[in-house]
């Protein structure tokens, strides 16, 4: 039976499921579980003496056999063999970082269109009517920051515009990423006192896969839209579909946070505007 889910969201949210991709990952052959309980604990800074290492080696062993092994094996993420005691990442793996990004379409193709309110759903809506405005909700309510991630400008509508200055006005941090340079020039002209980026970011370089990305938004780091395209704008299609989630708790938002929070707290040292205060090129 299929993983639920919300449930394959909140294990690749996991910090501990991370890193047991990342070892499986770097590992050059199937490893033991007895060699990834020790990876693990060599990863983990606070265990500092004999004593908490042995520790720490029980309670990671148990839990990678009882619990997380299994559960990785079932939501197709490692190859787990409990009788030979060996594990090992799926050929078809990719870097654990961004894994969660890859499966957002698998994840849609389970969805069932709907729109929840309940801290601990995902939701989904469809149209690029229904992304706007649900866009433009998120500007409205966005209290201290408000972080958007675009792909390409066909995204771009100056109407939602106002939304993004009224927020301003109301004090709240307005941050735009893309690694196009028109979105970064729409913003530069048309709100200049927005904190503007370039992330370097794996799955924005892939243009020609679809369904793909097309623009996240995070705001006050509790609420998030990150929403798909199903194919090129060339054809004629506007068809979008985003998932939301809402809450400190919820697992898509977990999720976006753990993977951005590093780059959400250094936006400004990576604006144009304090690279152009420097006395050096970048």
């Amino acid at each position: 039976m299929a993983m639920p889910e919300e449930q394959l969201v909140r294990l690749i949210a996991d910090p501990e499921t991370r890193a047991i991709l990342s070892c499986l990952d770097d590992a050059s052959a199937p490893l033991t579980v007895d060699e990834l309980t020790h990876r693990l604990v060599e990863r983990d800074t606070t265990v500092v003496d004999a004593t908490t290492y042995d520790r720490e080696l029980d309670r990671t062993a148990l839990s990678l056999h009882h619990s997380q092994l299994p559960q990785l094996k079932e939501a197709g993420l490692v190859e787990y063999d409990a009788d030979e005691n060996l594990v090992s990442t799926r050929d078809d793996a990719i870097d654990p970082e961004w894994l969660t990004f890859d499966l957002i379409d698998e994840f849609l193709s389970r969805f069932a269109g709907r729109r929840s309110t309940d801290t601990d759903a995902i939701g989904v809506i469809e149209g690029a009517g229904a992304v706007y405005d649900y866009s433009r909700e998120l500007a409205d309510r966005a209290e201290d920051e408000l972080f958007l991630i675009y792909r390409s400008d066909d995204l771009l509508d100056e109407g939602c515009l106002p939304h993004a200055t009224q927020a301003m006005d109301r004090g709240v941090e307005f941050c735009v990423g893309s690694q196009n340079a028109d979105v970064r020039q729409f913003f530069r002209e048309h709100v200049p006192e927005t904190t503007i980026w370039e992330p370097q970011l794996d799955w924005m370089n892939e243009p020609s896969r679809y369904p793909r990305i097309s623009r996240l938004i995070v705001a006050d780091r509790d609420k998030v839209m990150l929403s798909l395209r199903d194919k090129p704008v060339a054809t004629g299609s506007k068809a979008e579909t985003a998932m939301i989630g809402e809450g400190e708790t919820n697992p898509l938002v977990v999720l976006v946070r753990e993977l951005l929070g590093p780059r959400l707290d250094h936006l400004d040292y990576q604006s144009d505007h304090f690279s152009g205060e420097l006395p050096f090129e970048l």
